[in-house]
């Protein structure tokens, strides 16, 4: 996963599971910045993941569903006041199926 700064014009690499010594996330999909920088991403295919990569460069799964082989987690987005996280799994219960998650997030 890749970071553009456009004041800069600098490329730089957030996360790469080639690299890690012991890769938290696979397949990176969709993602989406919280308001505190937070970047949740979407595994296609992995896990059934969504996990988070801080500003401080940690990476943890955020959340897994389970019991949806063959699926993807897709599309995450939060509520306008930032209190719910929405995401779909892509063929859940065979025609797919819409998650909301509350918070606080941080």
């Amino acid at each position: 996963m890749w970071r553009y700064d456009v004041v800069s014009q600098q490329l730089t690499i957030v996360y790469d599971d080639g690299t890690s010594c012991n890769p938290v996330l696979t397949g990176v999909d969709n993602v989406l910045v919280g308001r505190a920088g937070d970047v949740y991403v979407a595994e296609d295919g992995g896990n059934m993941q969504l996990v988070i990569l801080a500003p401080d460069g940690s990476v943890s799964p955020f959340l897994e569903v389970s019991g949806q082989s063959g699926s993807e987690i897709t599309g995450p987005a939060f509520s306008p006041d930032g209190s719910r996280l929405y995401f779909s799994s892509q063929r859940g219960n065979s025609n797919g199926i819409t998650y909301e998650v509350r918070g606080p997030f941080r």
